[in-house]
């Protein structure tokens, strides 16, 4: 999955009653077009160190094909989080086809994996999205088509594919609605183990352990054959009405920044989950980020599709 940097604007919903709107709005393509040169697939988490197999079972790389798409962790028998943006397609705003019901992803909990044969396919029940981001990705659909459309006939000599791919789903869209997906399967998975989670927001300064496959560093490039788990310690910045932001790599000698993969991988706060990564604040391809966002699992704490086993 494509890392997102992130820098908070305008509403997506701004139409073009605002007089500066048509000539911010190409700007901004081409901000987001920059995103877009960062490498999708990679092999974990930048300034952290690697996993043995016996650390962190319960996280585990997902995948829809033979590459892998990002990370996950296992909250009950049946039961994965991961990260929204790792199961729709940013173009439709519909679930990517795997993670449909009666899907197949494939799952594999190795701290290393290098063009492993043996991951576990497992087939997909449900996929569940909160209701603000089902809300939000509605409203982003409609905000793009018709930005697509206002900007067909002047577009300032870019391709139309252009504009589309720079008008897909980004940071903007992580900053205001929960990226979290909740899976459940219809297969077991008894290899991998539960990890239990917290309801409970860590304050700020609170000590947080980050878990994910992602790279190894931001300027090393993979071709999604191989993954590494990593997990590194940072401190909590804030928490806000959707998301925990974390200290990176530059708040934070050595802190770990998210790198692509890592998406949907945990926040851990006394060994339990208590967020999902999602993106990045300020990444820069010489010194990480900033801040790491992940979803607060505080502020979903009354969602109806958790299992009753993690019900407080």
């Amino acid at each position: 999955m494509r890392l997102m940097s992130l820098n908070r604007s305008a509403e997506w919903t701004n139409d073009s009653r605002n007089p500066g709107t048509r000539t911010s709005i190409l700007s901004l393509v081409l901000v987001l077009i920059l995103a877009l040169m960062v490498s999708p697939h990679a092999s974990a988490l930048s300034g952290g160190e690697p996993d043995s197999d016996a650390r962190h079972p319960e996280v585990v790389t997902l995948r829809a094909d033979q590459a892998a798409l990002c990370s996950a962790v296992k909250i009950g028998p049946r039961t994965l989080l991961t990260a929204a943006h790792c199961v729709v397609d940013a173009h439709s705003g519909q679930l990517r086809s795997a993670f449909r019901s009666g899907g197949t992803v494939r799952l594999d909990n190795a701290s290393e994996q290098p063009n492993r044969a043996n991951m576990a396919i497992v087939v997909i029940e449900r996929t569940h999205l909160p209701g603000a981001y089902r809300e939000g990705l509605t409203k982003f659909i409609e905000y793009r088509r018709r930005r697509l459309a206002e900007l067909s006939e002047g577009r300032g000599g870019l391709p139309a594919a252009t504009l589309e791919e720079g008008l897909r789903m980004r940071h903007h869209f992580a900053a205001r609605y929960p990226d979290l997906a909740l899976l459940r399967l219809q297969t077991a998975t008894p290899s991998i183990p539960v990890k239990g989670v917290d309801f409970d927001p860590p304050g700020p300064n609170a000590q947080v352990e980050l878990v994910g496959f992602g790279c190894t560093g931001l300027n090393r490039a993979g071709d999604g054959s191989t993954a590494m788990r990593r997990s590194g310690w940072s401190h909590v910045i804030r928490v806000d009405a959707v998301n925990l932001y974390t200290q990176a790599g530059q708040r934070l000698d050595s802190g770990p920044s998210l790198c692509p993969g890592d998406s949907g991988g945990p926040v851990l706060h006394r060994g339990r989950v208590v967020g999902i990564h999602s993106v990045v604040y300020g990444l820069n391809t010489r010194h990480g980020a900033r801040s790491n966002m992940a979803v607060s699992l505080a502020r979903l704490a009354d969602w109806e599709a958790w299992p009753e086993a993690v019900r407080r």
